[in-house]
């Protein structure tokens, strides 16, 4: 079988390039029989995985992403007689005899509309229909997950499909040389708490604001921001300069991927009280490093944790507020919570999921 993924993300941030990256190094691991055909839309990924015999790399530019995926995408399958292509973010050529799989990692962009840019609310609202139709199947990341996608796109749940994501091996208990030398690296405090995601009104990050002010003074934590900002940022880094708060209040940036772990080793607990989640990568990423989660309950993500984190209302600051002081002010509570967070993320790898994605591709083809 000749496999052709799409790959114009490759040089984005977020966790749809983690999922991409962590998919393909477990393809290349577990499958040496089939070819694999990695299309760019950049000529400077040519090379990237050139020591792989069973790889072919093709990069071919556009001046848009929509003609990339609708035209050239199709000339280059027909031309390679590729059986099935895939691309690990929200789209496929429509027009192609080749199978198709779909990849929507979540409902959000149904289910909290009003968090995106509205160029992107009209072109999923009507594409994503279009290449939900389209394909032999739609793989998504959670159970929950097909249900509500299901329910946005008006197709029966047989559709459908999910394989839960994993978590690199990078993320695990560290050392202490390891950790303070990312503590000493970025300055950080001795005591904080920890939002990984990028700065959208999907990731919540003024209600973590707001929730932060109310338990200062009972606390002693700062708080520290890891992430980008991407978009409609604006409103939630006003109320992240609040005089009260703002020296509490520590903005790394975007963080490499061999430093990450040590953050989520050195932290006493992660929030991450998204509107919505597909799925929820900094929860297993913080299970792995044995640090205690306060997440949301809406969305997926409530099947990710089981019961091995705290789940609150994402729109009830108060909530929020009452779980974090929880974790911090009970060491019974941080100490249950981690032990559940440990078992919990045996239960997914990327392994796993490259290995189930690829039992997919075969049953389609």
């Amino acid at each position: 079988m000749k496999i052709a993924l799409m790959l114009r993300n490759l040089h984005e941030k977020g966790g749809i390039k983690v999922y991409t990256v962590n998919l393909i190094e477990q393809f290349l691991k577990l499958d040496k029989e089939d070819e694999f055909l990695f299309i760019y839309n950049d000529k400077s990924l040519l090379g990237r995985y050139a020591n792989y015999p069973h790889v072919k790399e093709i990069a071919v530019e556009a001046p848009s992403k929509l003609i990339w995926d609708q035209v050239v995408v199709p000339k280059i399958i027909k031309k390679e007689k590729a059986d099935l292509v895939f691309n690990p973010k929200l789209s496929i050529p429509i027009f192609t005899k080749a199978h198709k799989v779909l990849m929507i990692h979540g409902a959000e962009q149904f289910a909290v509309k009003s968090a995106f840019k509205w160029y992107d609310r009209i072109y999923v609202q009507i594409m994503m229909p279009l290449y939900a139709r389209a394909a032999d199947k739609v793989l998504t990341t959670t159970q929950l997950g097909i249900k509500d996608l299901s329910k946005y796109l008006h197709l029966p749940e047989e559709k459908f499909i999910f394989v839960h994501e994993g978590v690199h091996e990078r993320f695990r208990v560290l050392d202490d040389d390891e950790k303070q030398r990312v503590k000493e690296k970025y300055n950080l405090p001795d005591r904080f708490i920890l939002f990984v995601g990028g700065l959208t009104p999907l990731k919540n990050f003024s209600r973590v604001v707001l929730a932060f002010d109310k338990i200062t003074k009972t606390i002693q934590e700062k708080l520290v921001v890891v992430g980008f900002k991407r978009f409609k940022f604006e409103k939630a880094m006003k109320t992240a300069q609040n005089p009260e708060i703002k020296d509490k209040i520590i903005f790394p940036g975007f963080i490499p991927d061999e430093d990450l772990p040590a953050f989520y080793n050195l932290a006493e607990l992660l929030i991450f009280p998204s509107l919505y989640e597909g799925f929820g990568l900094p929860v297993l990423e913080a299970f792995a490093c044995g640090c205690p989660v306060v997440t949301t309950e809406t969305g997926c993500t409530k099947e990710v944790t089981g019961d091995a984190a705290l789940l609150v209302n994402p729109y009830d600051i108060d909530d929020i507020a009452d779980k974090m002081k929880k974790v911090l002010l009970d060491p019974s509570v941080k100490k249950e919570l981690t032990r559940k967070g440990f078992e919990r993320v045996k239960q997914f790898s990327w392994e796993k999921t490259a290995r189930e994605t690829l039992e997919l591709f075969r049953k389609i083809t």
